[in-house]
C-alpha cells in the first residue's frame, strides 16, 4: 500500500471510532440527564446519539424506549404511547418491546 492510501485508511478508522465513542457518550449522558429530570436535554442527547452513526437494532429500541419515557415525563403521553406502540410492534422480541407492551397494557 502507498502512504496516501494508508493515511486515508487510518483517518477513516479514526472517524468511525470517534463516531462510536460520541454515540456511547451521548447515550450515557442521556440517562444521566433523565435521572436528573432534565428531560429536554435528554431528548437532545438521544437525537445526538441517533445521528452519530448507524446503530444496532437493540440500541435503536433502547433509545426509542428512553425517548418514550422522557415524553411521558414531560406530560406528552400521546407521543410517548406512539413510541411504545412502535416498540411493541417492531421490537416485540426485545426487552424494550416487552417493556413497551407493559406500558401499553397499563394504560
Amino acid at each position: 500500500m502507498k502512504l496516501p492510501t494508508i493515511a486515508l485508511l487510518v483517518a477513516t478508522l479514526s472517524l468511525s471510532a470517534c463516531a462510536s465513542l460520541m454515540q456511547t457518550a451521548s447515550i450515557s449522558e442521556a440517562y444521566k440527564h433523565y435521572d436528573l429530570q432534565k428531560y429536554e436535554r435528554t431528548l437532545a442527547l438521544i437525537s445526538q446519539a441517533e445521528n452519530a452513526k448507524e446503530m444496532s437494532t437493540e440500541t435503536k429500541a433502547e433509545l426509542t424506549y428512553l425517548k418514550a419515557n422522557t415524553y411521558e415525563r414531560l406530560g406528552k403521553s400521546e407521543i410517548a404511547y406512539t413510541y411504545y406502540e412502535y416498540l411493541a410492534q417492531e421490537h416485540s422480541n426485545s426487552q424494550y418491546g416487552y417493556l413497551a407492551a407493559l406500558q401499553l397494557n397499563a394504560r
